[in-house]
């Protein structure tokens, strides 16, 4: 009985690792531009566990530099379902308002950029996306 317990914790700690592998090298496969590759290992890492919020954000960013931007509203979604610590959900958020400013959905990106510069004011990433959601929707005004 202990062997058996022994082994199932062995399992999860070795699933654990390799997940974490699979992320750490997709992330380098994103900064040489290889985003087909890392979207692949980012796949597999979710297949060893589906509630990974750093592989489901990273993803959902992979998502929006391949020009998918619903796919990656999905995973900044999914993201936000889960219990994450405030960094993880300030980039989730991020990604959120992102992809629906791909999607030009304007006013939600807005709202999500907002949400995300409350949680954290210090990323100059929201303030710049509350500039570009607000001039859109001034540009979109103008037009009418």
């Amino acid at each position: 009985m202990i062997n058996r317990r022994k082994t199932k914790s062995q399992i999860k700690c070795f699933a654990s690792l390799e997940r974490k592998l699979l992320v750490n090298e997709a992330m380098v496969h994103i900064k040489n531009g290889n985003y087909h590759k890392a979207m692949c290992l980012y796949d597999k890492a979710l297949d060893l566990e589906p509630t990974d919020n750093n592989a489901l954000i990273a993803r959902s960013k992979c998502h929006l530099l391949l020009g998918e931007p619903q796919k990656a509203l999905q995973d900044a979604e999914n993201a936000l379902r889960h219990k994450i610590k405030n960094a993880s959900i300030a980039n989730a958020m991020y990604y959120k308002a992102e992809a629906l400013y791909h999607l030009s959905d304007f006013e939600m990106s807005l709202v999500y950029y907002y949400r995300g510069m409350k949680i954290r004011p210090e990323y100059g990433q929201f303030r710049l996306g509350v500039q570009k959601a607000k001039d859109a929707i001034q540009n979109i005004l103008r037009k009418n």
